[in-house]
């Protein structure tokens, strides 16, 4: 795909399946008696195997070359794993709070993450770092932006099924907006819709009800890279599920405009 991409050293299928060995022998999973625990652990593993599928879709769309899917794979499987490090009671004075530089930390822990060439481990801890960043990172390479655009395209896929499935569920809204600490008041917040409409990118931070993190998620539309994504988006509906659950007025529907537009603008 990218000429920059062929100066991977291999990465085989059997070292993805060593790695994941090591994150289940590693982490184990079973030692832990806290249930809720065991619950987020299972989520976010669920999350990651979903986004490997995801990214794989993605690659094959791009035509990649079957050491690039592997390497596409590796940063899907692991982009979340500090979410669970960050559980292990060894960890629980670390310093590090976000989950990327966790994740990143664990790899580092790894021999056999160690034992890919420099430049790989460089790209999947670039990647990784940049996953869940609110923009593009400026000074990186072709080879790392690629997959950073990659990864963030194959994350969001599943976040959107994920929130798309939770909403349409009968009585699940409020629940959902507990977990997440938002009112579930039937507002939108008129500052926050009016950051979108004039183009620019809401702060998570300014997010009030769960109304506006539904807005929020379908704003990372214009985040979106590969027309292979936006067709997927398209035929499942996420965007009309998330739409279709909040209040209408105008600024609710002018976003749902502007989003349609620039969907169908990529497809």
């Amino acid at each position: 795909m990218l000429d920059t991409l062929n100066l991977f050293g291999m990465v085989t299928d059997e070292l993805i399946s060593t790695l994941q060995a090591f994150l289940k022998k590693d982490l184990n999973f079973s030692s832990t008696d806290n249930f809720s625990s065991n619950q987020l652990i299972e989520k976010i593993t669920s999350h990651s195997d979903r986004v490997v599928e995801n990214i794989l879709i993605l690659a094959d769309s791009l035509e990649l070359s079957d050491n690039e899917k592997l390497v596409a794979t590796i940063v899907a499987q692991f982009h979340d794993v500090g979410r669970i490090w960050l559980l292990l009671p060894q960890n629980s004075e670390s310093t590090i709070t976000d989950h990327a530089e966790a994740s990143i930390e664990y790899l580092k822990t790894s021999s056999v993450f160690e034992s890919l060439d420099e430049l790989t481990q460089n790209i999947v801890i670039q990647v990784i770092k940049n996953h869940n960043k609110p923009d593009l990172p400026k000074k990186e390479g072709e080879a790392i932006l690629f997959y950073i655009k990659l990864l963030r395209d194959a994350d969001k896929l599943d976040t959107w099924r994920t929130t798309s499935e939770y909403i349409t569920r009968k009585g699940s809204k409020p629940i959902m907006a507990l977990e997440l600490e938002l009112s579930d008041k039937s507002l939108v917040t008129p500052s926050f819709c009016k950051i979108i409409i004039e183009g620019g990118i809401p702060n998570k931070t300014d997010i009030v009800t769960f109304n506006d993190f539904l807005i929020f998620q379908m704003s990372w539309i214009f985040d979106l890279h590969f027309t292979k994504s936006f067709q997927i988006i398209n035929k499942k509906q996420y965007i009309r599920h998330l739409y279709d659950s909040l209040p209408k007025n105008d600024s609710v529907i002018e976003i749902y405009r502007m989003i349609r537009i620039f969907i169908e603008n990529h497809i």
